[in-house]
């Protein structure tokens, strides 16, 4: 299961009525490797979602939020302890928001690196897709599309792996 399934399966299951859209739903079917984001704008969103969330492990979990984690683990204190191992950034809630807002910002950051590596990794499984890339498209020119859809199918299943190591699940 990748992030885009987990957190709306979540979501959903609380009775927040998610879909994927845009950007993510083109990166969860892989019809592109990365997409364009504004995070402030998308880490707004999933605060407001975590937020709707009823179980407050989950909000716990999901939550992008200092001031809402401070609340949640005055709600919660023995969950937030429990889930500072899935989660380390919980840890910093007893230091205050100042520590709180930092450690989020280092697993906003972390979070970006390892996207960054899985992005480099697909990057690199699809050179040979790359370089063939402009002799098929040549080739499809004259196709009707069935049967370019058919002959790119063919090709990419030559050139292109089933599963990268370190991709998505």
């Amino acid at each position: 299961m990748n992030i885009y399934l987990e957190l709306t399966e979540k979501f959903n299951k609380d009775r927040v009525r998610v879909i994927l859209a845009g950007g993510q739903a083109v990166v969860l079917h892989r019809l592109a490797i990365m997409k364009k984001t504004n995070r402030e704008k998308d880490y707004a969103v999933i605060g407001e979602l975590a937020r709707g969330m009823l179980d407050p492990d989950d909000q716990i979990l999901c939550s992008r939020s200092a001031r809402d984690l401070l609340q949640l683990a005055q709600q919660h204190p023995d969950r937030v302890r429990h889930l500072a191992d899935k989660r380390p950034a919980l840890t910093a809630i007893g230091q205050g928001r100042e520590a709180l807002e930092a450690a989020l910002d280092a697993e906003r950051r972390q979070l970006i690196r390892t996207n960054e590596e899985r992005l480099a990794r697909y990057m690199e499984a699809s050179t040979q897709w790359g370089a063939a890339w402009p002799e098929l498209s040549r080739q499809m020119e004259k196709l009707d599309l069935p049967e370019a859809h058919r002959l790119m199918v063919r090709r990419a299943e030559t050139l292109l792996p089933f599963v990268v190591p370190g991709g998505w699940p």
